[in-house]
Parts: structure tokens; sequence; C-alpha cells
């Protein structure tokens, strides 16, 4: 059986900066530009495949958006797998989408004093492994997916009242997954 890693999930907070912020604005603004007619002049400078894409018979590449750790939901798809000890943000993205990991499962831990990290790790690995089979459709042991699971840290139990398990699944050959996981007895 392979063993799950475990990450521990910073989250100290809603911090949003004005970069990100920016950049959202920046991808509205986009958005707003493909809803105007094309002029004679823009459609003759268009190529065959952005006529393509803007007929919509193709599908067109979406930009990742950071997203603050806490507000992870299962379903979301990463870009990359997470990989730090601790993170704030992370970028998501559709799951059609070239994508590292999925966030597959989430419960939240019982209130009182921080438990310790090997009772967080404990919880978090019986609750993703159980989790596993329901969400993709075939049992862990046979699956050619690995978990790895997102955890508060002391501080983030203590100062921003985290309690949250996220479990996540990428592929272990390191390829990319270009659809959600979700019933796909991968």
């Amino acid at each position: 059986m392979n063993s799950a890693r475990q990450l521990n999930l910073a989250r100290a907070g809603k911090a949003v900066t004005a970069a990100v912020f920016a950049l959202a604005l920046a991808g509205c603004g986009a958005a707003a530009d493909k809803d105007e007619p094309k002029t004679s002049e823009s459609a003759a400078s268009a190529s065959p495949e952005a006529e393509t894409v803007a007929d919509g018979t193709a599908e067109e590449e979406v930009s990742a958006e950071s997203v603050d750790a806490v507000d992870l939901k299962v379903g979301d798809c990463l870009v990359d797998d997470p990989d730090a000890e601790q993170i704030e943000a992370v970028d998501v993205l559709p799951c059609t989408q070239p994508h590292d990991t999925e966030v597959y499962a989430a419960m939240d831990m019982d209130r009182g004093s921080f438990p310790g990290e090997e009772a967080i790790d404990a919880a978090a690995q019986e609750f993703c492994l159980a989790e596993f089979q329901p969400y993709i459709g075939t049992d862990y042991s046979e699956s050619a997916l690995d978990i790895g699971y997102l955890t508060p840290t002391p501080t983030s139990w203590t100062l921003g009242n985290d309690r949250e398990i996220l479990c996540t699944v990428y592929r272990m050959d390191g390829e990319k997954l270009s659809t959600t996981v979700k019933n796909s007895n991968v």
C-alpha cells in the first residue's frame, strides 16, 4: 500500500494582495472585450484558431486563479501539487485544464486544544483513505493515484480557528490530470 503524505496548511487569514486584485480586474476587462462584436478590421486579422475558440468549438485555455488556502473546497483542481510545509494560497483552475492535484474530501476536526501533529496526521490518513473509493470509484490499493492531505498548523488552529483537513489526489507517475478524478475509476 502506498503511504499518504502529509502537508501542513497555514491558514493565517484571508490576505488578498494588490497584485492578485489587479490580475482579477485585468481578467474582467479581457472578458468584457471578448463580448464586444468584432469589427471587420479585427475579424480580418483574427486567425482561424482564434475564430474556432470564439465559436466555442474548441476549448479555450483558462488562466489559474490564486485562491486562499482557507477557501479550497472539494472538487477544486490545483495547478501544482503543494509540497511546501505551509501554504497560504494556491493556483486553482477548471479540472478540464491540465492540473496536478484535486481536492476530493474535507472534514472538520472537533473543537478543543490543538491535538498535536501526530493525532491530526492519523485522523487525516484514516479519513482520506476512507473517502478515496467513494469519490474516485476504485480502491486506493488498485489506483494510479496517490493521496495527499492538507492539515491545520498549531498556529492556524489557535489563531485562525482552523480545524479542516482537506484530502487531495495526484498521479503517482507525476503526469498531469486532464479531467476530474471524481468517479473516474483511475
